[in-house]
């Protein structure tokens, strides 16, 4: 099976869940391949851990997820006691040794373990939310908990299609920055705020650690210029505003995915989010505990129509 997702190309020797095949091959990016294995297999392929991991994150159930360089340049993923996936040195195969059936490991999968391979193949990613509009990709980007996916999922129930729940994934060549589609899966509250229906944006997947785990109906499909990067934030002293800021690209560096030491990339990176920074609209969007989510989508979507304004400095 193929799929495009991240700026990679899958093939993939199971189905992955709520994942439409590619409409097209894909040709030109970088391809990654996917294989299940028995878990005994996938340990006496993996080299050994050459040092400490390298990162390690708490998931939504409560399980780390956890990634170790190998003696050999293999690199495993560890998903608490569920699953391990072994990234072999050239990067370019995946294999996959989940514990039991289930749809956790999976989410894991799509959700953190394909677009971390995507940086480590060379791209740049935003911790983010991000949808398309007619102009280019807008980008929420918040601390966890501050409701980027809520927001998104307010300007999916309006028709934005859904661009990437998580991870946006940039590349740039000539100068120009582009977005990657990720994946048309959300995590979404069983209890959404009112007037969001899940069902309605999208089919359910499963439940997994209390929250719906979706598959939006209209995702995009194509690389595309980004057009704001949204920088949400809630508290309860917060008045409801959106207001343009100064072109810095450090304002980014929160959300900034996959740092590393090594001094080239670390130049590409730079000048990838200086050029980012260049070409689209920065700005901060606030709002009290008390604003809904059609309010702050009302202001992004009036902030889009007065774009030229905003950018001269305007705000409301």
């Amino acid at each position: 099976m193929l799929y495009v997702a991240h700026g990679l190309r899958l093939t993939s020797s199971f189905p992955l869940p709520g994942m439409p095949p590619a409409t097209q091959a894909g040709n030109g990016l970088p391809s990654l391949t996917l294989a299940l294995r028995d878990p005994h297999e996938l340990e006496r392929l993996w080299s050994g851990a050459g040092g400490p991991p390298e990162w390690r994150g708490r998931q939504g159930d409560g399980r780390d997820l956890t990634i170790e360089r190998g003696s050999v340049g293999d690199q495993l993923f560890t998903y608490g006691d569920r699953a391990h996936f072994r990234l072999d040195p050239g990067m370019r195969r995946l294999d996959c040794a989940p514990r039991d059936q289930g749809l956790d490991w999976q989410r894991v999968l799509i959700g953190k373990v394909i677009p971390s391979i995507a940086v480590m193949r060379g791209y740049e990613a935003l911790h983010a939310a991000a949808v398309d509009s007619p102009g280019g990709v807008v980008a929420i980007m918040a601390p966890s908990g501050s409701g980027k996916s809520t927001l998104a999922l307010e300007l999916l129930r309006r028709g934005w299609p859904l661009f990437a729940d998580d991870a946006l994934t940039l590349s740039q060549a000539g100068g120009e920055v582009r977005a990657h589609p990720g994946t048309p899966h959300m995590n979404v509250a069983q209890s959404p705020p009112e007037g969001i229906d899940p069902c309605a944006l999208g089919s359910t997947i499963g439940v997994i650690a209390d929250e719906l785990w979706l598959a939006a109906h209209v995702s995009a499909m194509q690389a595309r210029p980004v057009r704001m990067l949204c920088l949400l934030a809630r508290r309860a002293d917060l008045a409801l505003e959106l207001q343009a800021l100064p072109a810095n690209p450090l304002l980014l560096a929160p959300y900034m995915l996959g740092l590393s030491s090594d001094p080239e990339r670390r130049r590409s990176r730079f000048l990838l989010y200086a050029n980012l920074i260049a070409s689209a609209t920065l700005a901060r969007l606030s709002a009290g505990l008390e604003h809904s989510p059609g309010q702050l989508a009302d202001l992004v979507e009036q902030a889009l129509a007065r774009e030229p304004e905003l950018v001269a400095g305007g705000s409301r």
